[in-house]
């Protein structure tokens, strides 16, 4: 069973029967437990330009959501993987697919399947279970978009005033935490009003203002705006609010995917889309596999021990539920204290 998602209202549904049964060189696999987060919204949101569409197949005006979870072999005609083993990676929502491993060793594989060559290879790849001590939930929820929340604090620069629409996002909150952690930078969060008291509580902000409040921010040394909601309306009113103050602009998602804005002439720098994984080859060729992965273990550490006095891992079982569970993300009717954990 996988849902498909209508590229044309992302809060539509329906569940497809599909067979999973490995061909050669292929094999399947019981998508056991997968995360639904905001980021799951932006990759529907951004499904045809980013190519998201792309990694599983659904017909016509149908597209399957990725999401990040864990899997286990059912079924293999691949030498070196074996029935019951566990992997982390990207997966549809649904309760099995069949993959095309290459390249396994002791730390996973990769989906070689013809058509994911031409995509973003970050997300090809696929982890043993074993290898990711501690919490699954917390690997599922938080993991993929951490790894967004560090490459993002990079890409800020040396310091001064980070402005982060949709603060109550997971990915906005890790961006707060490697910012402070790292030194230098004044963070104010953008929510709304039905999420204010959760983001001030998360303690991640040094300050928190609603999205009607952008006029009366104060303006002073060096700005950047990180924008995760994908609101026009609010990019403007900030672009409006630091005109040339803005030292960059930059757009990760799209979580008020409904409202989004383009087109129209801004103050200030460009908004520039960013692409984690264009940015983490980057890294990957400065600093080597065991550098990137050694800083983002400690960045990794310190943001799970802030989240878990908060978070409510909440277990969705069942298609129908699970179906329920993305109409209410995609519809922004979430608790943002929630982690929805799902088994279709």
């Amino acid at each position: 069973m996988i849902i498909e998602v209508s590229r044309d209202d992302l809060r539509v549904t329906r569940a497809v029967e599909r067979p999973a049964e490995p061909g050669p060189g292929q094999a399947a696999f019981a998508v056991e437990r997968f995360a639904l987060t905001s980021n799951n919204v932006t990759y529907a949101a951004h499904g045809v330009d980013m190519r998201y569409w792309d990694f599983f197949s659904a017909p016509g005006e149908w597209g399957v959501v990725p999401v990040w979870g864990f899997g286990r072999v059912t079924a293999s005609n691949v030498e070196g993987l074996e029935i019951g083993e566990r992997f982390y990676g990207y997966w549809p929502m649904a309760d099995a697919v069949v993959l095309t491993p290459v390249k396994v060793t002791r730390r996973g594989f990769v989906d070689g399947a013809a058509h994911r060559s031409e995509l973003a290879a970050v997300y090809n790849g696929y982890g043993r279970a074993t290898d990711l001590p501690g919490d699954e939930a917390l690997h599922m929820l938080f993991r993929p978009l951490y790894v967004t929340s560090f490459l993002l604090d990079l890409a800020c620069g040396d310091g001064g005033t980070a402005v982060l629409s949709s603060a109550s996002s997971k990915t906005a909150m890790g961006l707060a935490h490697a910012l402070k952690a790292r030194g230098g930078w004044t963070v104010i969060g953008l929510t709304s009003e039905r999420n204010l008291g959760f983001v001030e509580a998360t303690g991640l902000y040094d300050s928190v203002a609603l999205y009607d409040e952008v006029d009366g921010l104060k303006v002073a040394g060096r700005n950047v705006y990180v924008d995760f909601a994908g609101d026009g309306a609010v990019r403007a009113a900030v672009h409006n609010r630091f005109a040339d103050a803005l030292a960059s602009s930059i757009v990760v998602g799209d979580t008020h995917w409904e409202v989004s804005g383009a087109g129209q002439p801004l103050p200030g720098p460009r908004p520039e889309f960013f692409f984690a994984p264009t940015i983490m080859a980057e890294r990957l060729a400065e600093w080597g596999q065991a550098g990137f992965d050694e800083r983002l273990a400690v960045g990794w550490q310190g943001f799970t021990a802030a989240v878990a006095p908060w978070l409510r891992v909440v277990a969705v079982e069942g298609v129908e539920a699970a179906r329920a569970s993305w109409t209410r993300m995609a519809s922004g009717d979430v608790d943002p204290a929630e982690g929805l954990v799902v088994r279709v």
